[in-house]
């Protein structure tokens, strides 16, 4: 929804480097710690500000000092603005900020908005448009064309209208009848959902940019969670057998072990994450009951309330008691509810979750490393507080790869420090890894244009994450 309302500073380009989008373009100094930012001239927000160097400073100021993923920016010191013109400042050398600006930091809102603070009503540049009260969280957001989008030609259609179908079943179910027409969704990509587009005619592509990874959050701030010793997160991740699982509840997913998708800096076949093995799980939940003076150990387990989580919770909880470890299932609770419980540390032991893959192993690092929720000293005591490391990881030598990654425009250095990261990952098991599956979107036989976006220089432009192939979107008719 928010692709349709509002642009990005840049997008990734077919080989995974930033282009322009809004901004004509960004450079850095050669320490990479000052990024000039230009905007393109000419556009204008949908209440007709104009789109310039302040409103881009207002926006990533607005991220740094005010929003829920304010820690992703906290490298950067602050932003000065000139016409078209934003500088802004690096605490430490930023190789690939440019890169970050494709991202959802990048997203750009009209300096009215932020001024606001009215989340209720977006204003953007983007090829549709929020009239009144376009939008019923859990219900729909209605939006229009906008007819002075600065690309020319687009968008294409004269309204859309989002609707969440939490129910893949009924989703589909309204694709096969008509009463929808694109159907993007983070789900399986096996032959039965193939078979089942296909017989009804409907088109089916695959992303391979912005894969979902499906995993376990582990709270490592929750004093009381059983999953600090590092045992029984082993014994967690051996007791899954992690085929048989994606044989049952994701056909054709693959199977991961650990943050990085194939084909992405980091990624590593091997990464020494656990594999499935239930009697050592077993000897290691032994090991930690026998060391503790204990008899029984209980792991609360929660996601949302859909009906595909629910029975992928019920596959895991029968996989992870055969190892002795009892697992109590969390209240269901609906998708806004079970991010805000993992933002702020509340929620059960284990959380299920779905994230998607960055391009640059950077974008990884607030939701990997300390930064992510204020540094090592405040990781451990951010219960209650939001932040964007979910699982309060603390770990100086993801930290320092981390570090290496951000500041050094060696391809081979940063390459291998995010296989450190990987590694350790794997080793210490601070996430629960299950299968990674690929962003579908699912649309009608009068429906086109998935696939089709370019930027607007005119270079191929991958639709990351599902959704900004909207405004190159049309519908034939007659």
């Amino acid at each position: 929804m928010a692709n349709a309302v509002f642009d990005r500073m840049t997008l990734l380009g077919a080989d995974g480097t930033p282009v322009p989008n809004l901004l004509e373009s960004a450079t850095s100094s050669p320490d990479h710690k000052t990024w000039t930012l230009t905007a393109r001239s000419g556009i204008a927000f949908h209440n007709g500000e104009p789109l310039d160097g302040a409103a881009i400073a207002a926006n990533l100021e607005s991220v740094r000092t005010g929003s829920v993923t304010g820690p992703a920016l906290v490298n950067l010191a602050g932003c000065a603005a000139s016409g078209q013109v934003a500088t802004c400042t690096m605490r430490t050398p930023w190789v690939t900020f440019d890169a970050v600006l494709s991202t959802q930091l990048g997203t750009v809102a009209a300096p009215a908005q932020i001024k606001a603070k009215d989340r209720q009503h977006p204003i953007g540049t983007g090829p549709f448009v929020c009239f009144g009260n376009c939008w019923t969280p859990n219900v729909a957001m209605k939006l229009v064309r906008n007819p002075t989008y600065w690309r020319k030609g687009l968008p294409k259609l004269d309204a859309i209208e989002f609707r969440p179908i939490p129910d893949y079943g009924q989703a589909l179910a309204q694709l096969q009848s008509g009463l929808v027409q694109f159907w993007a969704y983070y789900g399986v990509t096996g032959p039965i959902t193939r078979d089942a587009f296909a017989k009804n005619s409907i088109s089916l592509t695959e992303i391979e940019i912005g894969d979902s990874t499906i995993y376990g959050v582990i709270n490592l701030a929750k004093r009381d969670n059983p999953l600090l010793d590092v045992r029984l997160r082993r014994a967690w991740a051996q007791s899954i057998d992690l085929d048989t699982l994606t044989k049952l509840r994701a056909p054709g997913a693959t199977p991961a072990n650990g943050p990085f998708s194939k084909g992405t800096v980091g990624y590593l076949e091997k990464t020494g994450y656990p594999t499935f093995n239930v009697q050592k799980a077993r000897e290691l939940v032994d090991e930690y009951k026998k060391e503790k003076g204990v008899s029984n150990v209980e792991v609360t387990f929660g996601w949302t309330n859909g009906v595909g989580e629910q029975s992928l919770l019920a596959v895991i909880k029968q996989m992870v008691e055969q190892a002795g470890i009892a697992v109590k299932l969390a209240p269901a609770v609906d998708a806004s509810a079970a991010v805000s419980l993992m933002l702020t540390g509340t929620g059960p032991d284990v959380a299920l979750n779905g994230w998607f893959s960055f391009a640059d192993p950077d974008a990884f690092r607030p939701f990997l490393g300390s930064e992510g929720c204020g540094g090592p000293q405040l990781c451990p005591l951010t219960i209650g507080r939001n932040v964007l490391n979910w699982g309060r990881v603390v770990d100086a030598a993801v930290d320092s790869s981390f570090d290496q990654i951000r500041s050094n425009s060696d391809p081979v250095v940063r390459k291998r420090a995010a296989e450190s990261i990987n590694r350790i990952y794997g080793d210490q098991v601070y996430a629960l890894w299950l299968y990674r599956n690929r962003t579908n979107v699912a649309s009608c036989t009068e429906c086109s244009g998935v696939g089709a976006m370019v930027g607007p220089n005119g270079e191929k432009v991958p639709d990351v994450g599902g959704g900004q192939f909207l405004g190159s979107a049309w519908l034939s008719v007659g």
